[in-house]
């Protein structure tokens, strides 16, 4: 490189070497390699949602739900939320049905995508710059850097490998779409406007590529002084169209752009004083990702005098000192901390973000700007220690190295953090102790194990952190529901709907005490209130349509176990209408509905049993021997089961003779 920053002999952008096939390889390689144990890990905390409870991922039929609706909108009303992640869910739908709900295949996903997201970050800098060697830092540092670790390892996380593919896409094309004396290819300005479009369906934060691209068009485009203005908006034009569009789609669908406050008492005043400590934190952890957690607690800001937005303003000036010094020295490098900043500017309004509102995720397509930057100053001081003697270059090689390598076993031992959900909340309270939605979520993990002592001590110390949290109104209800305390267990119900009105579980539990206390109308009010506010809901809808059967109100249960199997296919409501059909007289339903819930879990005794009924009064005799068995199995002292075996097996009835 000569004294300019250019190189001295730059490859053709458009015809990548046999070199650069190799780096290529290389590169991959970084990738992969430090995310493969995460191949081993499960679904963990928003997973649980947007995945394994998620009903349109199981089905094609889902598609236009997906796009016309936000991504936790299956929850019902408690799922209001800003975001809008369709290519997420629709990735999502596409593993279901390549692996089920087995998690590595979900694992894999996000690991294939982080590695096209290197291979992209690659090419786009070798246009950029020119110059492999730089390119090929550039990637190499943002493939190895632990800061990405959060979006790769967890499954959640690929929103932001789907943006981060796209959003590159798209600004590959706009760069490669000039042509001489200001043409363009009209071809890449397509593909240009497709990858953004799938940026926008990807996540919000790709509305800034239009102000990225407007700002490369015509302060670092090579061709910036010899083309009009005209010339210049014709190749970014169609990327400010395409913001219009999308933000009037989501105000009509959504009724605003945003319309949920998801940090609740924050003015905007204090939402833009606390953005400079957060900016200097997003900063800082790029600089040096040692100490890293999955939640972060926020702290608002309310006086220009806080220490932090003093640490803030404090990192933005080095910054702006930083920007000047690249922009007269090598112009096309200080481009790298404009990419920064534009794309990490959404997130610090925190106004708009959920309770993590500093996050390490959402800095996986920010850092892109300073892997340039890092990747400029590590061949700089390469190039400046060739020219000493070789023990530098040989010191600074082991350096790089040594930085390496530590960043992949980082890298590797933070991917364990993910390993499950008693794990991540484990490790994360370990070193964050007033997460309480994590405490609160480390409770439920315990209580659903049959812990119910440790869930509840999990659920008091949540309580001295957020005294008003629904969720912890709710699950105190449950301990004391359990201790037969039902006074106090109502009271705890209603203290958790008045809280949050639209809180389901709520609703659900309390019609289940009711229901256990004979209070049969209040129960079904509840149980009620609880479909209307999550009909995707296959726990409330199974939870009305029990009470239904339990009723005799038969037709009504039909009708929610029905909707409850459309929702998610579950053996439970394939086992329950099974019953109805069979109650009714109708085998053949009966039976279709039996097999179903076999097909779902092959220990479901209960299909066994109703099916092996269905087959013996059919006087199919063997098959019917083969499903009392298999029941058995799971339920091996079930009376009724072991009576007809027994009978069956004395006294065997001969198959049916087929008619002519």
């Amino acid at each position: 490189m000569n004294g300019t920053g250019k190189p001295d002999h730059p490859p053709s952008p458009d015809q990548p070497s046999q070199v650069s096939a190799w780096l290529l390889a290389a590169l991959l390689l970084l990738a992969v390699l430090p995310y493969v144990n995460t191949l081993q890990n499960t679904f963990v905390y928003d997973d649980n949602n947007e995945v394994v409870t998620n009903p349109y991922i199981r089905s094609f039929s889902h598609v236009g739900d997906i796009f016309s609706t936000r991504i936790l909108a299956h929850l019902g009303a408690r799922g209001a939320t800003n975001y809008y992640r369709p290519i997420g869910i629709l990735g999502f739908l596409i593993c279901y049905q390549l692996f089920g709900l087995l998690p590595y295949g979900f694992h894999l996903a996000n690991v294939l995508l982080h590695a096209l997201t290197v291979c992209l970050v690659f090419g786009l800098s070798r246009r950029l710059f020119r110059n492999e060697g730089l390119a090929f830092a550039a990637a190499a540092i943002f493939a190895l850097h632990p800061i990405h670790t959060e979006s790769v390892a967890w499954v959640s996380g690929v929103t932001d490998l789907d943006l981060a593919v796209f959003y590159l896409a798209a600004f590959w094309f706009f760069v490669s779409s000039a042509r001489p004396q200001g043409a363009r290819s009209e071809a890449r300005q397509w593909g240009m406007a497709g990858s953004f479009i799938l940026a926008l369906l990807s996540k919000e934060q790709a509305v800034t590529l239009p102000l990225t691209a407007m700002i490369f068009e015509h302060f670092y485009r090579d061709d910036r002084a010899s083309t009009s203005w005209r010339q210049k908006i014709s190749r970014y034009g169609i990327l400010w169209l395409l913001v219009v569009v999308y933000v009037l789609f989501r105000i009509r669908f959504f009724g605003a752009f945003a319309p949920v406050q998801l940090t609740a008492h924050l003015s905007w005043y204090e939402a833009c004083l606390s953005a400079a400590p957060l900016l200097g934190l997003y900063l800082w952890k790029t600089i040096w990702p040692v100490h890293l957690i999955a939640f972060y607690p926020f702290h608002k800001s309310v006086t220009p005098l806080d220490p932090r937005v003093l640490a803030g303003v404090a990192a933005l000036a080095l910054s702006a000192w930083a920007f000047i010094f690249l922009w007269r020295r090598h112009r096309r490098v200080s481009f790298g901390l404009v990419w920064f900043f534009i794309n990490i500017a959404p997130v610090l309004n925190s106004r708009w973000l959920g309770p993590n509102v500093f996050t390490e995720r959402y800095l996986y397509l920010p850092s892109v700007g300073l892997c340039w930057v890092f990747g400029f100053m590590l061949q700089a001081v390469w190039s400046y220690s060739a020219v000493r003697p070789r023990a530098w270059r040989v010191a600074f090689a082991t350096i790089v190295g040594a930085l390496a390598l530590l960043a992949v076993v980082r890298i590797v031992t933070r991917n364990r953090e993910w390993r499950d959900d008693e794990t991540y909340y484990r490790v994360t309270l370990a070193a964050m102790p007033e997460a309480a939605g994590l405490r609160l979520n480390l409770g439920a993990v315990y209580w659903n194990r049959g812990l119910p002592d440790a869930a509840e001590n999990e659920w008091k110390q949540a309580l001295v952190v957020s005294p008003n949290s629904a969720q912890l109104m709710n699950n105190l209800g449950l301990v004391h529901a359990r201790k037969k305390q039902n006074d106090e267990a109502i009271d705890y119900f209603q203290k958790s709907m008045r809280l949050r009105p639209n809180y389901t579980d709520a609703h659900l539990n309390l019609g289940r005490l009711y229901d256990s206390m004979g209070r049969t109308s209040d129960a079904e009010l509840q149980l009620r209130a609880a479909v209307a506010l999550a009909p995707l809901s296959v726990a409330t809808r199974n939870e009305l349509g029990n009470f239904y059967l339990k009723a005799g109100r038969l037709a009504e249960a039909e009708e929610q176990f029905r909707a409850s199997a459309a929702s998610i296919p579950n053996g439970t409501a394939f086992d329950a209408l099974g019953d109805i059909a069979r109650h009714d007289g109708r085998r053949e339903a009966a039976e279709r509905a039996y097999r179903q819930a076999i097909s779902l879990d092959e220990f479901d005794s209960h299909g066994h049993f109703g099916l092996a009924a269905i087959l013996e009064a059919e006087g199919h005799t063997a098959e019917a021997v083969s499903h009392y068995r298999a029941g058995l199995e799971i339920d091996p002292r079930n009376p009724d089961a072991l009576a007809a075996l027994q009978r069956l097996t004395t006294n065997p009835t001969p198959a049916p003779t087929p008619h002519p």
